[in-house]
């Protein structure tokens, strides 16, 4: 099936260069559509593609052959008809080499640089057909196609050229769409534009001339807008447009002239298309380093946000416990202390010391030491609100602050995480299971109190006292209130 459609293509793409028009004798297409068709089907057909190429170059060309008393000559014409089937097969062969050694040269890259495109026009559209032209003009001299004179050749050779060297230009940056089955997708994208194109062609053809300049403006906004798909489609139409008008003989040609009329509208289609077709290429490279520096700016800044709340993390966690560390705790208690200085609301403090803890890690290790700190961060963590504040004062000491809590509520929370501590058996090294307790005292928001700094100072003495009075317990630094001791 791919084959039988790819045949197919070969052979409207032929038909349609030959109805466009022709210099005879020889019915030398002006535009030769089948050069790029046939490179398309070489690319994705490979050896296949060859044979397509040779059976649709030989249906196309030889019927043309059959002029005049051709019986005598049927051997003659059918070997004509089977070299330039040849001719063109070869010329479909190395414009399709050319391209895969570029592809695997550049890769991805091959359409998004515009200093590769030169050296596809060169390598894929002049190469294969300037190798190939000269066999096609000696056959054309030797079957008596084309005159024997200096300057016809001349002409001829290069309308030729042109026109193979346009049909592989025109359809050769369309590939990578056929390839990825998008073609008609980008057809469709600048459809109402290409709507648009004829228009200042026939004001060029059948009411003023000279105004195909009209078409520089539109043909600019779709190269920038839609880049090389679409500028190659709506180069295509200039092209078929232009070239089949002027064979037809409209427009301000000069009948006497014809072929030189048609040499000039090849050379100008061919050179706008080289222009427009860097211009588009030019924009999607500009359009891919945009969006590849819009998505760097955008990993940068992503990478740069995840740094700074890592940064934040560490300036204001403790890294061993991950609760907050001195300095964050104290900056959020302040604001807690102060709004219930004002509105005098309650607010109870906590310093909380980890007995025999020296004892611990000269026993035991540091390591052993880091792991009940840990723990004893967890357990603090699970037995008060969310709205309280707990934090790793230093060393073996946490703080914890609780906000609309009065003595005796806090008295309750302390005791609770006291119990939590002593009941949890820790492993320690070589497997012995041990436990530790903790040392808590306690203090409530006062009429007098001025800073934070005056309940840290009586909740540290509070905690030294219950040190000094056995460990294990629970100390306030109010006067009135009885020793709480809880074993």
């Amino acid at each position: 099936m791919p084959a039988t459609a790819f045949l197919v293509s070969y052979l409207c793409a032929g038909m349609l260069s030959i109805q466009l028009g022709t210099i005879n004798p020889g019915n030398m297409g002006l535009i030769w559509l089948a050069a790029g068709i046939g490179l398309f089907t070489v690319l994705q057909l490979g050896k296949t593609g060859l044979i397509v190429v040779y059976l649709g170059s030989f249906a196309i060309n030889t019927p043309y052959l059959f002029q005049g008393n051709w019986q005598p000559q049927i051997a003659s014409i059918l070997i004509s008809g089977f070299t330039f089937a040849a001719i063109d097969t070869l010329q479909s062969y190395l414009a399709a080499r050319a391209y895969q050694i570029l592809s695997i040269h550049y890769g991805e890259n091959m359409w998004r640089q515009p200093e590769v495109l030169p050296k596809i026009w060169f390598r894929v559209c002049f190469i294969p057909v300037m190798t190939t032209m000269p066999l096609f003009i000696a056959l054309q001299i030797t079957s008596g196609a084309i005159p024997v004179h200096l300057d016809s050749i001349l002409i001829r050779g290069m309308i030729l050229m042109l026109a193979d060297s346009s049909g592989l230009i025109l359809f050769t940056p369309l590939y990578p769409y056929l390839k990825s089955r998008t073609l008609t997708k980008e057809f469709l994208k600048p459809i109402y534009f290409l709507i648009m194109i004829p228009i200042p062609i026939i004001i060029n053809y059948f009411i003023l001339d000279r105004t195909l300049i009209l078409l520089l403006p539109l043909m600019l906004y779709i190269a920038v807008r839609f880049k090389i798909a679409a500028t190659n489609f709506s180069l295509l139409l200039i092209t078929l447009m232009c070239i089949g008008l002027t064979a037809k003989g409209y427009g301000f040609v000069n009948p006497q002239n014809m072929i030189i009329s048609l040499l000039q509208i090849q050379i100008f289609v061919f050179s706008i298309t080289l222009a427009l077709q860097y211009l588009a290429q030019t924009q999607t490279q500009i359009m891919h380093n945009q969006a590849y520096l819009e998505q760097e700016v955008k990993s940068r800044t992503d990478t740069l946000a995840k740094l700074n709340l890592e940064l934040s993390i560490l300036a204001t966690t403790d890294e061993l416990t991950q609760l907050n560390n001195r300095r964050e705790w104290q900056s959020k208690a302040q604001a807690i202390f102060l709004n219930a200085l004002r509105y005098q609301k309650n607010m109870s403090l906590m310093m909380i010391d980890v007995d025999h803890f020296k004892m611990i890690n000269d026993q035991y290790g540091h390591l052993f030491g880091d792991q009940i700190l840990k723990k004893i961060a967890h357990l603090c963590l699970i037995n008060i609100r969310e709205t309280d504040l707990v934090a790793r004062w230093g060393g073996e000491e946490f703080v914890v602050l609780l906000p609309e809590t009065t003595l005796e509520q806090a008295q309750i929370v302390a005791d609770k995480i006291r119990r939590a501590i002593a009941d949890n058996s820790f492993l320690a090294p070589k497997n012995q299971l041990m436990n530790t307790t903790v040392s808590l005292g306690i203090t409530s928001l006062l009429k007098q109190d001025q800073t934070l700094d005056d309940l840290l100072s009586r909740a540290d003495n509070a905690m030294y006292l219950a040190k000094a009075n056995g460990r294990n317990c629970i100390q306030t630094d109010t006067p009135e209130s009885a020793y709480l001791k809880i074993h």
